[in-house]
C-alpha cells in the first residue's frame, strides 16, 4: 500500500527573485521510501499581474475623468435648469406671474421649461381674466346690493305699514272686547249701583223723618229724646256715606274697566275683594238678561292672600271673562232640562308659597279634548256666530302670561265641567 500525504510549501529564490511554488509528496513502499517534488515559477504571474494592475488603474481613471466630464455635463444642463425651474416655481407660488425661465436646449428639459412658462403664461391670463371677473362680480354685487337694499327699505315700510294697521286693528278688537264684556257688566252694574243708591233714598227719608221729629222734640225740650234723634241722623248718616262711596266705587270700576289704555302700574290690590265683586257683576248681570236664570254661588277666598301687585283692571278683566264664560256654560247645560242638575260657579283664591292661585269652577258640560289645545288662540270659540269674539280667553291668557309672569290653564273633564285656574307672583 502506498500513501502520498501532500504537504505545500513557499520558498523564493533570493538569487533569482523567482517565486516558486513546490509541491512534494512523500511515499513509502515495500521496497523503498521516497519523495517527489514539483516546483513552479510564479514569475510570468506576477508580470501579468502587475499588467493588470496597471491597466484597472488606467481604465478607474479613465472611468473618474469621463464621470467627472458627465456630471460637469449633467450639472450644466439638467440641474442648473431644474435648479432654475424649482426658483422660478417658487416664485409664482408666491405670486409672482413675471417669472420665466430661460433655456435654450431643445432637449426635455428645454421642452419643460417651455412647458412652465406656458403654464405660467397661462395661469397669468387666467388670474388677469379671474380678476376682471371678479371686479365684475363686485361692481354687480354693488348694484344688486343696492337694489336689494332700495327693496328691503320698501318691504319694510310695506311691513311697518301694516304692523300698525294690525296694531291698529288689534286694539280696535281688544277694545271691542272690553266693551263686549262691559255690555255683559251693564245689567250687573245697574243691579249693584241699585242697592246702594235704595239704601241711599232709604236712609235719606229716615233721616227727614228723624229730622221732624228732631225739631218737634226741640220745640217740646226734650233734650234726651233730641240727643237720640241726633245719634240716629249721625249714624244713618254714615250708612249713606257708605253706600255712596260704594256706588262711586262701582262706577269708577266701571270706567277704569272701560279704558283704553292701561297705567301699566301695578298696584296692592284685595285679589279676594276683586274676585268677590266680578262675581255678582258677572252673575246680575246674566240674571238681568235671563230672569229664569239661577246658580248657586261657592266661594273659598284664603285670607292669607291679602294684597298683591297687579293691574287691577286687567286682572279684573281676567276674572270677569272666565266667570262669565262658566255663567253660559252652566247656563246651556240648564237648558239641556237634566234632571237634578243644579248650576254651580265656584270661585276660590289660595296662597302657595310664592303664589296666589285664582280657581274658577264651573259644573258644565266640559270642553272637548279635540279642542282643548285651542282655547288660548285668538278667535278661537265654541260659542254660536255672534255671540262671542274668540278674543276673550286670549288676551286673558296674555294679560297673566305677559302682563304679569303667571299662568293660565285648563283642566276639564267632558260632561262634569271646568276649571280655570290662574297662577300669579305673590310679589310682582
Amino acid at each position: 500500500m502506498v500513501t502520498f500525504p501532500e504537504e505545500n510549501t513557499y520558498s523564493s529564490n533570493l538569487v533569482s527573485s523567482d517565486s516558486l511554488i513546490i509541491m512534494k509528496a512523500p511515499f513509502r513502499t515495500s521496497i523503498m521510501d521516497g519523495e517527489i517534488m514539483l516546483g513552479v515559477s510564479t514569475k510570468s504571474i506576477n508580470i501579468r499581474q502587475k499588467k493588470i494592475r496597471m491597466t484597472a488603474l488606467l481604465i478607474s481613471g479613465a472611468i473618474f475623468l469621463v464621470g467627472m466630464l458627465i456630471g460637469l455635463w449633467l450639472s450644466r444642463n439638467i440641474s442648473h435648469p431644474v435648479q432654475a425651474l424649482r426658483k422660478a416655481a417658487k416664485r409664482v407660488g408666491e405670486g409672482d406671474l413675471t417669472s420665466e425661465v430661460k433655456s435654450s436646449s431643445k432637449d426635455e428639459i428645454g421642452e419643460l421649461a417651455v412647458a412652465f412658462n406656458n403654464m405660467v403664461n397661462d395661469i397669468k391670463k387666467l388670474s388677469d381674466l379671474t380678476l376682471e371677473q371678479e371686479k365684475e362680480k363686485q361692481h354687480l354685487l354693488a348694484s344688486q346690493n343696492e337694489a336689494l337694499e332700495k327693496q328691503v327699505e320698501e318691504r319694510t315700510a310695506e311691513l311697518r305699514q301694516s304692523l300698525e294697521n294690525l296694531q291698529s286693528t288689534q286694539a280696535q278688537l281688544v277694545q271691542a272686547e272690553k266693551m263686549a264684556s262691559l255690555g255683559e257688566l251693564t245689567a250687573g252694574i245697574a243691579h249693584e249701583i241699585q242697592n246702594p243708591l235704595n239704601f241711599v233714598n232709604n236712609f235719606s227719608e229716615v233721616n227727614a223723618e228723624l229730622l221732624a221729629e228732631l225739631e218737634e222734640e226741640l220745640n217740646n225740650g226734650n233734650h234726651e229724646e233730641v240727643k237720640q234723634l241726633i245719634q240716629d241722623l249721625k249714624d244713618n248718616e254714615i250708612k249713606i256715606v257708605h253706600h255712596g262711596k260704594r256706588a262711586d266705587t262701582i262706577v269708577k270700576n266701571m270706567l277704569q274697566h272701560s279704558r283704553t289704555n292701561s297705567t301699566g302700574v301695578k298696584e296692592p290690590t284685595d285679589i279676594n275683594a276683586l274676585a268677590d265683586e266680578y262675581l255678582r257683576l258677572a252673575y246680575h248681570g246674566l240674571r238681568a238678561k235671563n230672569k229664569s236664570f239661577n246658580a248657586a254661588l261657592k266661594t273659598d277666598y284664603d285670607e292669607a292672600v291679602g294684597k298683591i301687585n297687579i293691574l287691577s283692571q286687567d286682572i279684573g278683566r281676567v276674572i270677569l271673562n272666565l266667570l262669565t264664560n262658566a255663567f253660559y256654560v252652566v247656563n246651556e247645560k240648564r237648558e239641556m232640562n237634566i234632571a237634578g242638575y243644579e248650576p254651580t260657579v265656584s270661585v276660590s283664591t289660595k296662597k302657595k308659597d310664592d303664589i296666589v292661585e285664582i280657581r274658577i269652577s264651573d259644573n258644565g258640560n266640559g270642553i272637548p279634548q279635540k279642542v282643548l289645545d285651542k282655547i288660548f288662540q285668538p278667535f278661537f270659540t265654541t260659542k254660536p256666530t255672534g255671540q262671542g269674539t274668540g278674543l276673550g280667553l286670549s288676551l286673558s291668557y296674555d294679560i297673566i302670561s305677559k302682563g304679569h309672569g303667571g299662568e293660565l290653564r285648563a283642566e276639564t273633564k267632558e260632561g262634569e265641567g271646568t276649571t280655570f285656574i290662574v297662577q300669579l307672583p305673590y310679589k310682582s
